[in-house]
């Protein structure tokens, strides 16, 4: 029979076991309560910067490219048939572009905004705007720019509702720019749509859910959500937009005309939708990049290096064979450290 210290022993060891179990499970539970959604946010802070940061350095408009350069100013190639991209390029001191179908626009760090190229509808005015604004987006013929206090001002076409010329009040943190709708989202995530609806590319009553960022093509749209994951709506004749939506570890998305790409994680490309002219080949593409566009039948993505790759229809040079445009262009690094966000 065994001592009674034996005995006590035996307990004593059960109950420190015992206690070393509840211990392991409160440290376990405060992990997973408090260093989870930290992680998780982070995560989703990363992704949110990564795909902003995206939308400023490269854009495509329906025949023409452009870069931002290290020192502010800005690279153009490919159609100039309305000044939308001039050989020698802009310069200036910018720090975001976008492009239209015949038209290009920049923001100044103080908050300024610069156009250039068609102003057959008013969305490319000359003289500039003045103002407070933190992000810009071209749709077809029309411009958008999102204010510091979450409003948006509108110029250019109006035809389908897509640039009301009061402008549109909400809370938005991002704004994108289609054939003839647009696109707000909101600080809770949610989508505002407005303009042509034909393809169900802008409901009226938005689209609801947690996104982070957006992006819209001639007749479709796409969101990025905090899990990298794409949800699409619109025209998908194509397969530009499935129904269900793409899953991966995506950090940025970009529309094209009837194409769309989304830069992964590990810096490669996921391409789908049309391919007629090579702009989405199903394979994807590989490479270290940071930064993605896409214009009607073409499409540009920033490498780390600074260098651009470019695929799709070359008609007027928009996506011109040799495949770098060399050290001028904007290097990661730089813009991350040197232009600060708005």
């Amino acid at each position: 029979m065994p001592s009674s210290s034996c005995l006590v022993s035996a307990f004593a060891s059960q109950k420190f076991e015992a206690l070393r179990d509840d211990a392991i499970a409160v440290w376990r539970d405060y992990l997973v309560a408090v260093h989870r959604p930290r992680r998780i946010q982070r995560t989703l802070s990363l992704r949110l910067s990564l795909a902003r940061k995206s939308l400023r350095l490269l854009a495509a408009g329906y025949a023409h490219s452009l870069a931002l350069r290290r020192d502010g100013s800005i690279r153009c190639w490919g159609n100039n048939n309305h000044g939308q991209a001039p050989p020698d390029g802009i310069p200036g001191d910018f720090v975001a572009i976008a492009a239209g179908i015949a038209h290009s626009l920049a923001l100044r760090p103080d908050g300024s905004v610069a156009w250039w190229g068609d102003n057959e509808n008013g969305e490319a005015p000359p003289d500039g705007v003045e103002g407070d604004f933190i992000a810009i987006a071209a749709g077809t013929g029309h411009s958008l720019a999102l204010r510091r206090d979450g409003s948006i001002a509108c110029w250019g076409s109006n035809e389908y509702g897509e640039a009301p010329p009061d402008g549109v009040v909400g809370d938005f943190v991002m704004i994108a720019g289609g054939a003839a709708h647009s696109l707000a989202l909101r600080r809770d995530g949610s989508i505002r749509c407005w303009g042509n609806n034909n393809h169900g590319q802008a409901p009226p009553d938005g689209i609801p859910g947690d996104f982070v960022a957006i992006a819209a093509g001639i007749a479709h749209s796409l969101a990025l959500r905090p899990d990298g994951s794409v949800a699409c709506w619109g025209d998908n004749d194509n397969g530009e937009a499935p129904p269900e939506g793409v899953v991966g570890d995506f950090i940025a998305i970009a529309a094209g005309h009837s194409h769309s790409l989304a830069l992964r994680r590990n810096g490669n490309i996921a391409c789908w939708g049309d391919n007629d002219n090579g702009e989405a080949p199903p394979d994807g593409i590989q490479g270290d990049f940071v930064a993605i566009a896409a214009g009607y039948a073409h499409s540009l993505a920033l490498r780390r290096n600074g260098s651009v790759a470019w695929w799709g229809d070359n008609a007027y040079g928009q996506a011109p064979a040799e495949a770098t445009l060399g050290d001028a262009l904007l290097n990661w690094t730089p813009f991350m450290t040197e232009v600060p966000d708005l």
